[in-house]
């Protein structure tokens, strides 16, 4: 087996929690006190969806992504600014062991970049709440360079400015479409589903 001396991480979902339910449900709430989850999931399925969003990984700022969905849906204009106004409510908190094992391998001498879909002015938010988003010795972000993954220009993007060779880097993402283009260039994955299997990977391959 090459030896890995680069890693390259997915953030949401690997290294902090993402998932707008974590907002919406503090929004739509039942007589009970409790989430009503019907609510949520048509309003992320049919108003603030995923389709919607991407476009602001891809480089559309949250005033511009506003403005082109609240004149569809002017009824719900206040709960289409909450996503972005209210965009840290949705990420409770870091995903501890896959932050402290990120650090142990930079202290040991592996090259730790970054390579998330994230919006640039939510990214820049992200990283002022969590230091440890500021140590990866480079990170591309989707929403400045108008690409995302799984186009595999973005991981061909990472290689050549991080000057990594794909063969000696693991790349870790909780997406099997991303993890299939980053394979294709002949990268070491890990689909991540959760820290301990992870970091058994990582322990198998001697980063930590």
């Amino acid at each position: 087996m090459t030896a890995i001396d680069a890693v390259l991480f997915d953030v949401g979902n690997v290294l902090i929690e993402w998932d707008p339910r974590h907002l919406y449900r503090t929004i739509f709430v039942q007589d009970d006190g409790f989430a009503d989850e019907d609510r949520v999931t048509w309003f992320l399925t049919e108003i603030c969806t995923m389709d919607w969003h991407v476009q602001h990984d891809l480089g559309r700022s949250p005033e511009e992504q506003i403005a082109t969905l609240a004149p569809r849906h002017p009824e719900h204009e206040d709960l289409i600014r909450a996503f972005y106004e209210r965009f840290q409510e949705m990420i409770p908190g870091a995903i501890e062991p896959m932050v402290a094992a990120k650090q142990q391998m930079k202290a040991t001498g592996t090259r730790i970049y970054g390579l998330t879909n994230f919006g640039v002015e939510t990214f820049d938010d992200t990283r002022r709440r969590f230091d440890f988003l500021n140590d990866f010795e480079d990170v591309v972000v989707s929403g400045a360079e108008r690409m995302k993954k799984p186009d595999p220009a973005i991981f061909k993007l990472c290689i050549d400015r991080f000057n990594i060779a794909p063969e000696r880097t693991l790349f870790i993402d909780d997406s099997v479409a991303n993890i299939d283009s980053a394979r294709t260039l002949g990268f070491e994955t890990h689909l991540f589903d959760s820290p301990d299997t992870c970091l058994k990977k990582c322990r198998m391959l001697g980063l930590i």
